[in-house]
């Protein structure tokens, strides 16, 4: 997916005019890519989201802000180009008795899955790209969305046992949502994603000890049962600097790791590949987010080259870009990007 301004100045770059605008991720202003632009760039996955369900459909911002079925209330700030978490349903408490009045939404909601099995068959039948799934975000980040997230890496540090309550809660309504969608198109499903961003620029997000004693063993559950209702691989993806959770990622049963943000401490593709690319498939790292906003086609199309050229050999590499591409990327420059890929990521690799 692609911002929404960085989609429209791309289309006008190319000369393609008028094609709807379909929303991924409103939040993060993302739209889903124009058929006539996947067609241009050779794009071979096409994903399939959890809808919107019947009890709480969406609702236009006011006054810049909106609030999703949880009573997470998001802003977008003035002049921005996302909305922001503004508030959270739970900041204010967590224990038993704020989770035992907090109106939990529906995960059965049919609205969630109407529709997923007719698209599925179709994208399924024409047997053209790989498939994905994509749900709710996962436990770490669907946790802070709604208990806040200063408050959630205090439960962590201070009180992990209740913040494992709430994780808890969590895996089961998110077992039961994935248990809805699998139960419909598992088998035709190649990858599942589930999201939580663990990692900053400069080195994990949460101590590696709270990951392994609070989010590591809820991970396995959520990922096992995924894994007993498809073949499906599962992806995470965590921006940052993720190197420490590597190795704990690959126990739990995650198969492929996004966007693996290659400017980010410790996340040097070689090292990676080095270190993990027997054991895991890294699928984004194409170009690092500063080169592709601010350098030249020519600076991207080099980037692209060294990354490919670190992360591809002997398989287990999807390309693609470091997270969705944001707002304010040249359209030139995206052309460079994909033109690059084609270029650079043919096996078996020349020079």
């Amino acid at each position: 997916m692609m911002h929404v301004l960085a989609h429209r100045r791309l289309k006008e770059f190319l000369g393609l005019h008028g094609g709807s605008e379909e929303w991924g991720q409103f939040w993060l202003q993302v739209v889903r890519i124009d058929p006539r632009l996947v067609a241009r760039f050779g794009c071979d996955v096409v994903c399939f989201m959890c809808g919107q369900p019947d009890a709480y459909p969406a609702q236009p911002p006011k006054e810049g802000m909106f609030t999703d079925e949880w009573g997470t209330i998001y802003r977008m700030p003035p002049d921005g180009y996302y909305y922001d978490v503004y508030r959270e349903p739970l900041k204010d408490g967590a224990d038993e008795a704020a989770l035992a009045r907090y109106p939990w939404p529906d995960p059965h909601d049919p609205g969630r899955t109407r529709g997923l099995l007719e698209a599925v068959t179709a994208a399924y039948s024409e047997g053209e790209r790989a498939i994905m799934l994509a749900g709710v975000p996962s436990l770490w980040e669907h946790g802070w969305f709604v208990r806040g997230m200063a408050e959630s890496l205090s439960d962590l540090a201070l009180n992990p046992s209740s913040y494992g309550k709430l994780l808890d809660r969590l895996v089961l309504w998110q077992a039961d949502l994935w248990s809805d969608m699998l139960g419909l198109v598992g088998s035709m499903v190649d990858v599942v994603v589930l999201s939580g961003d663990l990692g900053t620029q400069k080195g994990p997000m949460i101590s590696p000890r709270s990951f392994r004693e609070v989010l590591k063993p809820r991970l396995a559950e959520l990922v096992a049962h995924i894994k007993r209702m498809t073949n499906a691989k599962v992806y995470l993806h965590s921006c940052g600097s993720v190197y420490a959770f590597i190795r704990d990622l690959i126990e739990v049963g995650v198969d492929i790791l996004n966007p693996v943000q290659v400017n980010a401490r410790d996340m040097e593709p070689e090292r990676l590949k080095r270190e993990f690319g027997q054991d895991i498939v890294f699928w984004g790292g194409g170009c690092s987010p500063v080169v592709l906003e601010y350098g030249t086609p020519e600076d991207v199309r080099q980037e692209v080259r060294r990354n490919i050229r670190a992360l591809a050999p002997g398989g287990g590499y999807v390309f693609g870009s470091i997270h969705h591409i944001q707002a304010r990327v040249p359209p030139e420059n995206i052309v460079a990007f994909f033109d690059a890929a084609h270029e650079f990521g043919t096996y078996p690799f020349g020079s």
